[in-house]
């Protein structure tokens, strides 16, 4: 009993050795096996370099035995019809987007077409009249055109009424000024209302210039042209002599009214101001200014000053 424990025990380790040396032995890859490990390597170098996991054989070998279950496949549909769901809805939303910013530029196209109409002088059209913003569009456009036409032949009648006095006036000089305005107006007198008020403008900005320049130069002949407060007292008295004449002095020196086609009139006028008077209310409120008295005496002496009171001497009688 005993030897054939011990004999079944030594076959046993023998098998045990063998089969241990038997696993030592390497065993070289056929060519096929070689070409195949190429193949996957490379498959999944591209797989990885797109930044996903490449399928392990097991994950391989089970998707495809479990691809028909019924489970599987019911899910896999509900996959589809929920992605094909939220595309509509993506769609619809991007649609909705596109509706909404098309309605804004049809608000703002029309918003803009009023401004132009608006700037030529006239009315838009209402839009109630219209049945669509497409179809108000082209009107509004369209009434643009008339306007613009109308307006090119009232340039036309205006270019060929306008005077040769009111285009080659007097140039003044340093005892009269001349301006010229012109304006359009329904109202007859609201026309020539308007261009002299217009003509005035453009005096009181000549008018403030040419004092303003003399002021300078007597300021600085008088070595006085650091003193602030003397500087702005003097401005603020300009300003109040422009802005008296502009109301009282002037006269009119040429005017023309010329009607329109459109039952509008244009008046074409030019006024005139004699400076002295100007002059003459400059230093009138230079001598009773507190702020200027301290300095009065540097100015009355330097050669721009001395201007003005001739100017005044002369044309005055003063």
């Amino acid at each position: 009993m005993i030897k054939t424990i011990f004999k079944t025990l030594t076959l046993l380790s023998l098998f045990l050795m063998l089969t241990a040396q038997q696993g030592c032995q390497t065993i070289s890859p056929t060519p096929k096996q070689i070409v195949k490990q190429d193949m996957i390597k490379e498959v999944r170098t591209q797989i990885e370099e797109l930044g996903a996991t490449p399928l392990t054989e097991d994950e391989a070998k089970y998707k495809g035995a479990l691809g028909k279950d019924k489970y599987i496949i019911a899910l896999e549909k509900q996959l589809l019809e929920i992605k094909a769901l939220k595309q509509e809805e993506k769609n619809a939303a991007k649609k909705n987007a596109d509706e909404a910013k098309k309605e804004k530029n049809r608000a703002s196209a029309i918003q803009d077409v009023k401004k132009e109409i608006l700037f030529l002088g006239e009315t838009p059209m209402p839009e109630y009249e219209f049945t669509s913003e497409d179809k108000y569009i082209a009107a509004l456009r369209k009434q643009i055109e008339e306007i613009k036409k109308v307006k090119s032949e009232e340039e036309f009648k205006i270019n060929a009424e306008i005077p040769e006095w009111y285009q080659s006036m007097p140039q003044g000089s340093e005892t009269v000024m001349y301006a010229r305005g012109s304006a359009t107006s329904a109202d007859l007198d609201n026309s020539e209302q308007r261009a002299v008020e217009n003509a005035l403008i453009k005096l009181s900005t000549q008018m403030n210039n040419r004092i303003n320049t003399k002021t300078n130069i007597a300021v600085k002949e008088a070595g006085v042209d650091a003193d602030l407060t003397l500087k702005t007292e003097m401005k603020r008295i300009t300003s109040i002599v422009v802005k008296q004449a502009t109301v009282t002095g002037y006269k009119i020196h040429k005017t023309k009214m010329a009607p329109l086609a459109n039952g509008k009139y244009r008046t074409f006028i030019v006024i005139e101001f004699p400076l002295s008077l100007a002059y003459k209310a400059y230093l009138t409120n230079l001598e009773n200014s507190t702020s200027v008295s301290a300095n009065m005496d540097k100015l009355k002496n330097t050669e721009a000053f001395k201007e003005l009171e001739e100017y005044v001497n002369n044309f005055t009688g003063a």
